[in-house]
């Protein structure tokens, strides 16, 4: 925290002291009600302190320095019309919010101690923890907010429980015992991500060590019964892995169908392709007939396919980051050895830093009914996994641009296909961008 934090934090004790001394003094000291007398002589109960409340609307924003060993946070009432410098925000050791709910940020705990924290924007515009919820190991990372009464985490050290908690206390309400999900190779495993639908929620695994299996499991609890209610799977070749990684935003379309994306086997010249997978209204199953590979309908000849930053905008209509060409170093490199299949291991590996480090993909608009992908004119391209978060303001779009040449925002009508830049993300990294009056 910084000195001024301190300084206004002693402040405020002072003058509660101050006024606790005061209201004592004016005691009567066989009459337990603080009164006061006005010029009549009628006895008046003295109003007690109002505490001021906490922000309600404006944007956090937050950057990433140090290739992401510390965090800085600013909070702005407006957005800016030119450019937003991060260099004077609030210095964490990490600070990634998982869920925003009733303004509040849900996010582990940035020193790295075991926990989860809720934050809040307090009345002089200061990041402020204003609780926390225990866990036992500190490598506990996922965490949802459904409503204001219910969220669900995952405590890594209990790797077959889902625990549900009150966003408002902060206080586990129940566990839901997962130990009868199946798990590949009967392994310990952590849930990536959780996807509420009502009372359903839907958790993403992979193994405890970060291990990925050859397809996507999915397990299911409910939050009403407090129990396990099944599993699901996105089946691969049987061979390679089908890696799920926790990236993207609102996941449910205006019918209620559930959309959980995955990176297929995540390799140079796999046929085991990245997809978008429906587990459609009313059904707690993957749909097999339901085929959505982006990065295959945008270019065919590419060598590696991949989605991120997937979200439902509204209706049939989302926004992901799309693989859209070969950069021109791996075209080099693959000349220079004489094709893909002469590659090392070695080569592949540089091949794939290459791949996943070129601004070679698009910010996409995907419609999941008709199987569509069109590039947002106006945006530049990007990293493959290219950082930050969209925002939704006045209607529109922010959507984080970062390249080699710039970090930005650009805003977009999602009634057009074309973006322009918004404001320039200045004094770190581009991460977070959320706006504190939407539930995320």
């Amino acid at each position: 925290m910084k000195i001024s934090n301190v300084f206004i934090a002693q402040w405020r004790h002072m003058a509660a002291v101050f006024f606790a001394l005061c209201v004592t003094a004016c005691s009567s000291s066989d009459d337990a009600t603080d009164d006061t007398t006005d010029d009549m002589g009628t006895e008046e109960p003295m109003d007690d302190p109002v505490e001021p409340e906490n922000k309600s609307e404006g944007f956090v924003f937050v950057g990433t320095t140090n290739n992401n060993e510390s965090a800085l946070v600013k909070y702005v009432e407006e957005l800016p019309s030119e450019s937003i410098d991060l260099s004077d925000g609030t210095d964490f050791p990490a600070f990634g919010p998982t869920s925003v709910h009733d303004h509040a940020m849900f996010l582990p705990r940035p020193d790295g101690s075991a926990g989860f924290s809720k934050y809040v924007i307090n009345a002089d515009g200061e990041v402020e923890e204003e609780a926390v919820l225990p866990t036992i190991s500190a490598g506990s990372f996922r965490m949802a907010v459904r409503d204001s009464e219910t969220g669900v985490f995952h405590d890594r050290a209990t790797p077959n429980t889902i625990s549900v908690f009150d966003p408002r206390t902060m206080e586990v309400t129940t566990n839901i015992d997962m130990s009868a999900a199946p798990v590949p190779g009967d392994i310990d495993q952590r849930y990536q991500r959780f996807f509420f639908r009502g009372d359903d929620v839907f958790a993403p695994i992979r193994g405890e060590a970060g291990e990925s299996f050859n397809s996507l499991v999915v397990h299911q609890a409910n939050v009403s019964s407090d129990s396990y209610v099944g599993a699901t799977e996105r089946v691969g070749d049987g061979e390679m892995a089908v890696l799920y990684l926790n990236s993207g935003g609102p996941a449910i379309d205006g019918q209620g169908n559930l959309y959980i994306f995955d990176q297929g086997s995540f390799s140079v010249g796999s046929t085991v392709f990245p997809r978008i997978n429906k587990i459609p209204a009313g059904s707690n199953e993957f749909d097999a007939s339901y085929v959505f590979e982006p990065g295959l309908i945008l270019n065919p000849q590419n060598l590696a396919h991949t989605i991120s930053g997937f979200e439902i905008i509204e209706g049939s209509q989302a926004l992901a980051v799309i693989n859209a060409e070969i950069p021109q170093e791996v075209i080099a490199l693959i000349t220079e050895i004489g094709g893909l299949e002469n590659a090392t291991a070695d080569q592949i590996q540089q091949l794939l830093g290459l791949l996943f480090s070129a601004p070679s993909a698009r910010w996409c608009i995907l419609d999941m009914d008709q199987l569509t992908v069109v590039p947002i004119e106006g945006i530049p391209s990007v990293g493959v996994f290219n950082g930050g978060t969209t925002f939704k303001y006045n209607g529109n779009v922010y959507i984080p641009v970062s390249t080699p040449e710039e970090s930005a925002y650009y805003v977009w009508d999602p009634n057009t296909t074309t973006a322009t830049k918004a404001f320039d993300f200045l004094g770190a990294d581009i991460g977070w961008g959320l706006n504190l009056a939407n539930n995320r």
